[in-house]
């Protein structure tokens, strides 16, 4: 494989992905610190190799020039790597493909988190595609995790990819003006529709604070809808449980009051303290 690394290359790069994963990620960062030992530096890549996939469609000036090729351009160049086995001497990719090789990941858990980002580019036309996408994404990231972890169950998987989908509405119902502002729209068109809006008009600012409070009390219905799923089944083992811990962080945001500035709001201790209980009870 070109650009393989060992497993003692893969350990000194460490400390950077460990300080890159809390720079651009921290509630997953946080959350990952809790994942079994022999997971959390895959963990780290997978943060940062998600992050890679999200930076892509989160391109408003080119957005503006070519629509969404820039960003499917980018997404493809991932795709290839994980293709080709090619890195590029990129350090995420080099990790990356290294879990491959040792078997840590699943190659089409991979390829779900980029089709997540690429049906968000093209357009998510109902809400069947939107919970497509959004398993798939921010699911998949914690399913990756989980398979890094050991885990191989489809019924545990299944229940993980929901509590990662917990997580993603519920940060979307956090930070969804900071989304926008970003230039992405991952929202499906028909909910747009039903509040008078659509995907352009969205990315241009053009939604009142009324369009914006009901697209959140959509995002908080199927985040509610998932999380009866998840308790549907027995206890998770605790170590299944930490690679979705985001969901905890993400129930949180879709119960809590959130206004336009909602980015520039930090987690405090109340957030840190419900991860670790969630984790101490055996449930979110």
């Amino acid at each position: 494989m070109t650009g393989q690394m060992d497993a003692c290359q893969l350990a000194g790069t460490g400390a950077s992905f460990l300080h890159e994963a809390r720079r651009i990620d921290p509630d997953r960062f946080f959350c990952a610190l809790f994942v079994p030992p022999a997971a959390r530096m895959a963990a780290m890549v997978l943060i940062a190799f998600n992050h890679e996939c999200t930076r892509a469609v989160a391109t408003p000036a080119s957005w503006a020039v070519a629509g969404p090729m820039a960003g499917l351009i980018r997404l493809q160049w991932w795709r290839d790597v994980l293709e080709s086995g090619n890195a590029q001497r990129h350090d995420t990719a080099v990790a990356l493909l290294e879990l491959l090789g040792r078997g840590m990941v699943r190659r089409e858990t991979l390829e779900g988190i980029i089709m997540a980002r690429e049906c968000e580019l093209d357009g998510l036309p109902d809400g069947a595609a939107w919970q497509a996408s959004m398993l798939d994404g921010a699911g998949g990231v914690q399913v990756a995790m989980a398979q890094a972890a050991g885990f191989t169950d489809p019924t545990l998987l299944a229940r993980i990819r929901l509590m990662g989908g917990i997580y993603g509405a519920g940060a979307l119902v956090r930070y969804l003006p900071v989304v926008l502002r970003a230039g992405r729209c991952p929202l499906p068109e028909d909910a747009l529709a039903a509040v008078g809006l659509t995907r352009d008009g969205l990315r241009t600012g053009q939604a009142t604070p009324t369009q914006i409070a009901t697209l959140r009390d959509g995002l908080r219905q199927q985040g509610r809808e998932w999380l009866d799923m998840v308790r549907e089944g027995p206890r998770l083992p605790r170590a299944a449980l930490a690679t979705g811990l985001p969901a905890v962080l993400g129930l949180r945001d879709m119960r809590g009051h959130v206004g336009n500035d909602a980015d520039a709001s930090l987690r405090g201790m109340g957030d840190r303290l419900a991860v670790m209980g969630a984790l101490l009870r055996g449930r979110v």
